[in-house]
């Protein structure tokens, strides 16, 4: 795992540990300070697809990270799905 995770390349999966104290945590080097940095809530929201702040509906911030660790990256998966479906009708 990079040490810290490039901003320029497709990001890791995220797990439901994410922001807590282990080395799955995605680590960043803030473009604007320099400084090292765990992604913000939306940050990981737009990893996978999601509106910014879809995840906020009172719940603690833990459990944010949490809900993106679980998440499926829908559009990935539709267009996943769409591939195969072309492959096999042949075209």
């Amino acid at each position: 795992i990079p040490f810290p995770d490039p901003v320029d390349r497709p990001a890791r999966t995220m797990l439901t540990s994410e922001s807590t104290k282990n080395r799955s945590t995605h680590i960043i080097q803030d473009p604007e300070t320099g400084r090292l940095r765990l992604l913000t809530p939306v940050e990981a929201e737009r990893l996978n697809g999601f509106p910014d702040n879809w995840t906020d509906t009172g719940m603690p911030e833990r459990q944010r990270y949490f809900c993106m660790g679980n998440a499926l990256v829908v559009g990935l998966i539709q267009k996943m799905g769409t591939e195969i479906a072309r492959i096999i009708r042949g075209e």
